[in-house]
């Protein structure tokens, strides 16, 4: 004849718990990136008037742990006034840039927090760039815009 083992709830949700949550990678915010290392990761330094923003809101290809996750993405159209580093983006251009935010974490975990600050419209910036590789510039993460209105 069988046994049955009786197992307290509490041990029963640690143990579904663990099972469930093994192997997911834990992430910490980015911190600030100090003036210097701004300066020495980007591809372009520009500074301009913010024109326009497109948000829109997505499942996020940031997070991919177990869970319900969605950012908000920016498209920050800035009219160029002054190129500090880099070639090709000329004055008076509109270059769109890329920023996201989490907008849902489900369960709520650690992990990058997107750009920290974003412009709105009509304000100057100086924007640190990285250009990916389909062409399109990114603010660096986490502090890519500075706002010097």
């Amino acid at each position: 004849m069988m046994q049955v083992i009786k197992i307290p709830y509490s041990i029963f949700f640690i143990i579904i718990t663990i099972m469930i949550f093994e192997g997911v990678s834990v992430f910490a915010a980015v911190a600030p990136l100090e003036p210097k290392n701004l300066n020495k990761k980007s591809d372009f330094i520009v500074s301009g008037t913010v024109i326009n923003i497109l948000k829109k809101n997505q499942k996020s290809k940031i997070e991919k742990s177990f869970g319900i996750h969605r950012d908000q993405i920016f498209n920050v159209t800035l009219k160029v006034t002054k190129v500090s580093k880099g070639e090709g983006v000329k004055i008076n251009q509109h270059i769109t840039i890329k920023a996201w935010r989490p907008l849902l974490r489900v369960p709520p975990i650690p992990g990058p927090q997107g750009h920290y600050p974003l412009p709105e419209i009509g304000d100057k910036v100086k924007v640190f760039l990285i250009k990916e590789a389909n062409g399109k510039y990114s603010a660096l993460l986490p502090n890519g815009f500075s706002i010097i209105n």
